[in-house]
């Protein structure tokens, strides 16, 4: 990165003057925002504790439950045991797979069926991903049961079924996010949105520490909670103040 800076900070000088149209418009008074606009904004401050809440789960990956896995499953695959941090790698890949298989998913769905919104695309995937928490929790209450370690099969299942659900929940809500704010605003919007992953990260080391205090069934289980209830929140969220966030009820430059 600093050897970029000083690239950029040397050759500088050899840049293209900015376009009159730039300077003009830089040099504009910013229009005042709306009664929507303000409101909108104060829509989306009030649901980032909830955006915090649903990702605590998916970060949980990086913490506690690589320190489960590497004491309680059992990570051989076709007769190859497997480093505990792999794990990442499985995620990391999967992410990846699945944003590309929501883009054409709901692509698809758009020709026959109207689209969601996109709070309510973020309800859905804190949905699914509920689905990726009860599997780790049935097999560590199957594990406690028979004595045995959990099979790998069950964690590649966790991380497909949570790779489904975030995938409609970190791309969306930072388009979400994005296209609400208003122009003057855009920038410091993305900002405070970041910060729900920031106290998300801060959660996720205080919560991994009931991983010691109470059983692994009980802990996985209380993390779908977590994700479930925003994902319920969401949905309520989007039912009755969906509205001023649906991009139909902009006023387009035009009509302003």
């Amino acid at each position: 990165m600093l050897i970029g800076l000083a690239i950029y900070l040397a050759g500088r000088k050899y840049l293209p003057p900015d376009s009159p149209v730039v300077e003009k418009n830089a040099g504009a008074l910013k229009p005042r925002m709306t009664k929507r606009e303000r409101t909108a904004i104060l829509l989306l401050l009030l649901l980032l504790p909830v955006l915090t809440i649903a990702v605590i789960g998916n970060q949980q990956i990086f913490n506690a439950y690589l320190v489960w896995a590497q004491d309680r499953a059992n990570l051989v695959f076709f007769g190859y045991q497997l480093p505990t941090t792999w794990l990442i790698t499985l995620d990391s890949i999967l992410s990846v797979s699945c944003l590309a298989g929501a883009v054409v998913f709901w692509r698809l769905w758009s020709k026959k069926y109207p689209e969601p919104a996109e709070i309510t695309k973020i309800s859905i995937g804190s949905l699914i991903a509920v689905t990726g928490f009860l599997s780790l929790a049935a097999a560590a209450a199957i594990a406690a049961a028979t004595g045995a370690k959990v099979p790998i099969g069950w964690l590649i299942t966790f991380h497909l079924l949570n790779s489904i659900g975030f995938a409609n929940v970190f791309p969306v809500s930072l388009a979400l996010y994005a296209r609400v704010a208003p122009a003057a605003l855009s920038a410091t919007i993305i900002g405070i949105y970041y910060l729900a992953f920031f106290a998300a990260n801060n959660l996720v080391g205080w919560i991994g520490g009931f991983l010691e205090k109470m059983p692994a069934t009980n802990f996985w289980l209380l993390h779908s909670a977590l994700c479930g209830t925003a994902g319920i929140i969401f949905f309520v969220a989007g039912r009755f103040f969906g509205h001023l966030l649906a991009p139909g009820d902009q006023e387009s430059p035009a009509n302003a």
